[in-house]
Order: structure tokens, then sequence, then C-alpha cells
């Protein structure tokens, strides 16, 4: 079932608001994802909780538009929602809410494109971390969005409050406007742009941010972000490299003749909906079984599988020459039914199996109209490789069986040499099962 935004916001009158533009655009302010209510406060003065907050929407409204095409765009770069801090803080400033203003109350709440629609995370604040703001957020959870109706909604709470506005001789509201009406004007090609700067992390609008060789690449040189490959290397790409890797990727597909794969119908595949790993670990149980292998049985190796499964070869060129960071092999099928997993080799026997399984869930189950790239992503397609690499190598049944609910160091590392993955396959895949990893 479809999960959708709610935003709802009254006017409310504040005379007390010193900024006219506040006062004019003070609302009770309700979020909702999913039927769930972000906006659940502990107020202070009440000591009670409420749903709603009082405050100006022209901030929330400024925010939201300029951040709009990186909002809904650019993947979060770390498995989980980054800290408060550090290294990722840029990021932050664009995806979520309590930036818009700090000394407001706001819900942590993130935006971030997921790879198939509209992540959502918001979180509940610890106690009395937010002394001098009237509450502090009780809740907190994660949920998928529809592309299109988070756009809507978002796009109306922006609507609604630039009426309330417009009128006003203020440069920040003019500025907001305008920016508003060129995101609504943009038509096709301007939006394509826009969607592949936002990937990337960056304002279309901003010259600072837009050096003119990175937008006459954007503009001519890369082709529909819309299309998988593209969108594979805009998930990941850094502005800096980006054209080169490009390139890199061109001359993969020309030199080993790659293409999208036939159609493979013995795998019955769920809803895209689903989550990213309950996915892979279906697709990765039904691959085992077609390959003939039993729960407990180690992979011979990923090139044996598919042959057993799609009547296929298996090559794996390695091609150090990829530039920059971020992606790390090329994925698509050769005429002759040859699976190629082009890119740097790993050093280590282990990691290059898990490499390898990672390739194959792209080229079974993620190049029905084009070749692909594996990257280090966390977008919905490389989450799901990465954990259909560890189901496919050692499935979790096996390790529950294996180490009932705990397990020390000791032991990971023998079922490592077992299933010849490295000791984070294993601890990964035992966490997921909710093993205990002890000292012992």
């Amino acid at each position: 079932m479809p999960q959708f935004l709610s935003v709802e916001c009254d006017p409310v009158d504040q005379p007390a608001a010193a900024d006219p533009v506040e006062r004019q655009s003070w609302c009770m302010l309700a979020i909702r994802v999913a039927g769930r209510t972000v906006t659940r406060v502990w107020d202070r003065a009440l000591q009670q909780e409420r749903s709603y907050l009082y405050v100006p929407a022209f901030p929330i409204a400024e925010w939201i538009v300029l951040n709009w095409w990186v909002l809904l765009n650019e993947a979060c770069p770390t498995p989980e929602v980054p800290g408060s801090a550090g290294f990722h803080m840029p990021w932050i400033k664009r995806h979520c809410l309590r930036c818009a203003d700090s000394a407001l109350l706001l819900p942590a709440l993130y935006f971030f494109n997921d790879g198939r629609g509209i992540g959502v995370e918001w979180q509940a604040d610890l106690r009395d971390t937010l002394p001098h703001l009237p509450g502090e957020f009780v809740d907190g959870n994660r949920d998928h969005l529809e592309s299109i109706a988070t756009e809507n909604g978002l796009a109306e709470f922006v609507n609604g409050t630039l009426a309330r506005v417009k009128g006003l001789p203020d440069e920040r509201v003019q500025a907001t406007l305008a920016t508003w009406q060129a995101i609504r004007n943009a038509d096709a090609d301007e939006t394509k742009f826009c969607v592949a700067a936002g990937r990337l992390g960056i304002d279309p609008y901003d010259p600072g941010q837009m050096p003119e060789n990175l937008a006459g690449f954007l503009e001519t040189g890369l082709g529909d972000p819309g299309q998988p490959l593209v969108r594979d290397l805009t998930e990941a790409a850094e502005p800096g490299s980006i054209a080169d890797q490009w390139h890199w990727v061109q001359d993969a597909s020309n030199a080993y003749h790659l293409g999208p794969s036939p159609a493979l119908s013995s795998f019955s595949q769920s809803a895209a909906t689903s989550s990213p790993f309950r996915y892979a670990y279906q697709l990765a149980g039904q691959v085992r079984e077609a390959a003939g292998l039993t729960p407990v049985q180690p992979v011979p190796s990923v090139g044996d599988v598919v042959q057993r499964v799609a009547d296929a070869v298996l090559e794996t060129p390695g091609d150090n020459h990829i530039p920059g960071h971020n992606l790390h092999a090329i994925v698509g099928w050769k005429a002759n039914r040859h699976i190629v997993i082009a890119g740097p080799r790993r050093q280590r026997p282990d990691n290059q199996r898990f490499h390898d399984a990672r390739g194959l869930y792209h080229g079974l189950f993620a190049c029905h109209s084009s070749q692909r790239l594996v990257t280090r992503a966390f977008t919905w397609d490389q989450q799901a490789s990465r954990a259909f690499a560890a189901e496919l190598l050692v499935p979790r049944e096996t390790l529950m069986a294996r180490t009932r609910e705990r397990a020390d160091h000791a032991a990971v590392e023998a079922l490592a040499r077992e299933f010849v993955v490295s000791t984070r396959v294993i601890e990964n895949q035992l966490e997921n099962a909710g093993v205990a990893i002890v000292d012992e």
C-alpha cells in the first residue's frame, strides 16, 4: 500500500511576532507520515504531549524551496541517516527539516531519495537535549514514500505559505517566490538537468555550486537521468569526477559489448515497494534453490551459480582504470549469454566473491533495460545487491542454527573461513538475524 505525507498548516494569528513575514505565516502545523504523527512533542509548559506545533511557516517553505532538487533527488550517503555533526553536516543541512531554522521547535525530519521513491526518517529527542526550546519530540521511525505524492504534498504547503506572504515587501519573500516560480515552470530538459544536479547534492540555480564545465556536461554529455545506468552513476558519483566516470562507463560498455539481460522468468520477484533487504533475501533463497544448494552448503563459486541458474557464463575482467571513487564495476550481458562484471579486482578472494555476488544481483534482476553499475551508494538496488550477496553466500538460517542466540569472535572467524566471506559479512548477517556477538 502506498505511503503518504500529510502536512496540515492552519493559519494562526500571532500579533506578538516582531517579524512581519513570520507574523503573516504563523500557523498550527501537524506533519504525518503513513498515518504516524511526526510532530508529537512533549510540551514543557503544559507538561503533556501535543501533536502540532505553533511556528511560522515561511522559514520552512523557504528551506524546502532552497533545497527542492536535492531534497527529492539526493540519496543518503550512509546506511543510516548520519549523526548531527561532522563530515556529513552539509548533507544534513540540505535534508533535515530542523535545519530550516534552529530557533524554532522543529522535528529532526529527513527527506532523501532512496532509489525507488522518497525515504523519510524522523528521530525522537533525548530528554533535555533541547533545553532552550519549549519541548522535545517523542516519536521516531523510518518509512518509504511515493515520489509524486510527496512532491505534491510539499508543493501544496509551499504554495499555501507563499500565497500568505507574497504581498510583503521583503527580500526573502521575493527571492523565494522567484526560485519557486523557476522550479514550477521548468520544462522537461531543465527538469532533467536539475534532477541530475540534485542527485549530486548541487543547487542547480547557484552558480557557486555549478561550474560551467559541469553544467555543460549535465546538459549535453550525460543523457537522461531517468535511465537506470545514468541513475546509478548520478546517485554515487562526485561532481568533480562524474564526467570521467561516465566516459569510463561508455568505454567499458563498448569494449565488453554490454547490453540488457534476456528475459529470466524462473524467479518470482516480490513487489518493489517491499524492503530491499526482504526482497533480496527472497531472491537469494530462490537462486540457491535453483542452483541445487542446501542452506548449509557454501557456494562453490559465483560463476558456478550463474551456470546453474541462468545457463550463462560469468566473466569478471579486471579493469583498474575507473576514475574517482564510489564506482566499483559495470554489469551487463553479452549476446552469447555471458554476464560480465568489469571493474577493479579485489585483493582478497572473500571480498571478490562478495563483489561478484553483488554484480550477480544486478545481472539477474536489475539489467532489464540496460547494463547497471555496482556502487557504494545506499539506494534501493545497491542495498538489495549487498543483502542478496550476503544471503546467497551465507544464509542467515544457517548462521542461526549454528550459533543460536550468541556467537564469539572465534565462531565468526570459523564461519567466515567455511563460507569464504569476510568476518564483516558474517557479523552483519548475525546482527540482522538478532544473534549477539560476544567477547569470550
